[in-house]
């Protein structure tokens, strides 16, 4: 068959490899003029590194396979992964159960609970129930409102803004368990994603797979029910027997055929929050964790990664530490001009590392995407549409089919071999 895939990521790189391994003639169609979408890479100095930051978990087992397949499995590496919690001017280790019994913001009671919960999380397999459950009630009926207030609230309005009380307890789960099933370890490639990238789109080269980048799709073109091609910005179009669409349901809703106007609605109730994210350069470490969450009301952010706490880059490249803001599209950090956006954050990490002087800040990034996580919500399985379109012929891939699980490159990866496998059969 003959197969178009609407966007470059890594799902549809991944889908791609897999459907060439079918025997389908495949073309990738993306809207920006790079390859990789969320996981795509800059230069920063010297250092090519990605926009956003992404780290691995042991239970990553799409990517690993994946890497596998391009030889690249040798250059993955682990490593102990510090976690640290910055509340109300102190600083907090949060990694170990040592750790959490010292935690002195909340409770020793609730500290016990916290620890339980936890295991918990890492043990259970069922999760469909609390789809139907909102998160802050539950955690808090878990694990105590002081524990609730100090340690969750923050972390879930750092992942969906203003959207963090209405999200589904079963997104909270997966997120617990992914983590501890790493048991503290955490993973990064050697070489960074853009080797990933690299080393994926030369194969997909060497295998006949055409990728159009600054090609964007315009619309899906249909004949008596079924997809008939894809109708290019550039007035061109491309005739084919199947679609897969990597990008966000409601950005696909706009590409539909005439007549879809009930499909495009559903679509378009999956909603989405948006990211802006700091990359910064510095000549010394704001802290001795990877992940240092934030909860003080005079730090404009709920958390940093500290990102050569886990990749040393072979101490070439300073300190690199991301900020995220996960914030609608129309928030004031969204739109605020970027040197007043880094001059705020600057001064709060000053504050949490009152050894860092103005002459550390080495280099500076600011990126944008509008659609950086679906809002799961309470009963988001009923909002998810299914993988094939009613459309013939019109397949979807998108992090809205990791539910429960958090966005990562693994799960994609796997969606993607399945949507391949699914086509196939």
């Amino acid at each position: 068959m003959r197969i178009g895939i609407i966007g470059a990521g890594i799902s549809g790189l991944s889908a791609a490899l897999a459907m060439r391994r079918h025997g389908h003639e495949v073309e990738i169609f993306q809207r920006e003029a790079g390859v990789g979408g969320l996981i795509e890479t800059f230069d920063f100095d010297g250092l090519r590194i990605e926009h956003f930051y992404h780290f691995l978990c042991a239970t990553d087992f799409g990517y690993f396979g994946l890497c596998r397949e391009l030889g690249l499995e040798q250059r993955i590496r682990f490593a102990r992964a510090r976690t640290g919690f910055y509340h109300d001017g102190r600083l907090y280790g949060f990694s170990t159960p040592l750790d959490l019994l010292r935690f002195r913001p909340i409770p020793m009671s609730q500290r016990i609970r916290f620890g339980l919960f936890a295991l918990e999380a890492r043990m259970r397999k069922e999760w469909v129930q609390l789809d139907e459950l909102t998160a802050k009630p539950w955690l808090i009926d878990r694990l105590g409102k002081r524990a609730y207030d100090v340690i969750w609230d923050p972390l879930l309005a750092l992942k969906f803004g203003g959207y963090y009380d209405a999200i589904s307890a079963a997104w909270v789960w997966h997120r617990l368990h992914r983590v501890a099933q790493s048991k503290g370890r955490m993973g990064y490639l050697e070489g960074g994603t853009g080797l990933l990238l690299d080393t994926l789109t030369e194969r997909l080269q060497q295998i006949g797979v055409r990728i159009h980048p600054g090609r964007p799709v315009a619309r899906i073109i249909e004949e008596q029910g079924r997809i008939a091609g894809l109708a290019l910005a550039d007035g061109t179009s491309w005739p084919c027997d199947r679609v897969v669409s990597t990008v966000p349901p409601p950005v696909l809703a706009g590409l539909l055929p005439e007549g879809w106007e009930g499909y495009a609605e559903a679509l378009r109730r999956i909603q989405y929050i948006g990211v802006v994210c700091l990359v910064l350069k510095l000549k010394r470490p704001v802290s001795h964790n990877f992940w240092l969450n934030v909860n003080d009301a005079r730090a404009p952010f709920n958390g940093i990664i500290e990102y050569t706490n886990l990749n040393p880059l072979e101490g070439k490249h300073g300190h690199i530490v991301y900020v995220p803001f996960y914030v609608a599209t129309d928030h004031p950090y969204y739109r605020m001009d970027d040197d007043a956006l880094v001059a705020k954050s600057w001064e709060a990490l000053k504050r949490i590392a009152p050894a860092l002087q103005d002459s550390d800040l080495l280099g500076r990034h600011v990126a944008r995407a509008p659609y950086a996580q679906a809002i799961c919500t309470t009963n988001f399985l009923k909002l998810m549409p299914a993988h094939r379109a009613p459309l013939t012929g019109l397949h979807l891939l998108d992090s809205t089919f990791l539910y429960p699980e958090d966005r990562t490159q693994s799960g994609h990866i796997l969606k993607a071999v399945a949507c391949a496998e699914d086509i196939a059969e």
